[in-house]
């Protein structure tokens, strides 16, 4: 995978949204993926999960509107999580601060299925560090509106999944305009390293 081009790769936007910040404490009550490859998406993931452990607190339904009425009924992360490591299967993770993510997913990996998720992943927040530095805040929303990407409903999984795909296309856009084309190189820049950039290709109408 590392060495196919941004058109030949099949990406995966991800986001989760969960009842805190802590995997050890806190559970997954959402989570979302788009699966895309050349400008097409090809399919999606989403469902609402059942916590474990513990209601939805007030400041987190308030924050996603997701409430405890709203999970009592869903299916809980052992039956969810099979399903999503499946859809994923193959693909580049790509999410905004996909760390965090990856930690709880993995965490809940580990305990029902003994594994952990091995996908090379692309982080968007680090991304835009390393190439919008002209932005003050790297936030999700920050970055839409940077790209003058619609982002009133914030904090649900799909929807901030979609933005996020949308942001995504366009940092591979602008990347293409200084010839990087391979997802190694992408990586390497979300990880902070350097890749080679080429002069800026000249556009011409």
């Amino acid at each position: 995978m590392y060495n196919l081009t941004t058109d030949e790769a099949v990406f995966t936007i991800i986001d989760i949204e969960t009842t805190g910040f802590n995997p050890e404490n806190n559970d997954i009550i959402e989570i979302a993926a788009i699966k895309y490859q050349g400008n097409i998406i090809l399919d999606r993931f989403w469902s609402l999960i059942k916590p474990e452990y513990e209601l939805i607190p007030e400041h987190i339904s308030k924050l996603t509107g997701i409430t405890t009425a709203m999970v009592i009924d869903q299916p809980t992360v052992d039956v969810v999580l099979p399903e999503f490591l499946n859809f994923i299967e193959n693909t580049i993770l790509v999410g905004h601060n996909i760390r965090f993510d990856l930690a709880f997913l993995n965490k809940k990996a580990k305990e029902i299925l003994n594994r952990s998720i091995k996908n090379p992943f692309i982080c968007t927040d680090h991304l835009a560090r390393k190439i919008l530095s002209d932005i003050d805040s790297k936030s999700l929303a920050s970055i839409a509106k940077h790209f003058n990407i619609p982002f009133s409903r914030q904090h649900r999984a799909m929807y901030d999944a979609e933005v996020n795909l949308e942001i995504f296309i366009k940092m591979l856009h602008f990347l293409e305009d200084y010839n990087v084309f391979k997802v190694i190189d992408i990586i390497k820049l979300s990880e902070g390293k350097k890749v080679n950039y080429k002069e800026k290709r000249r556009r011409y109408v």
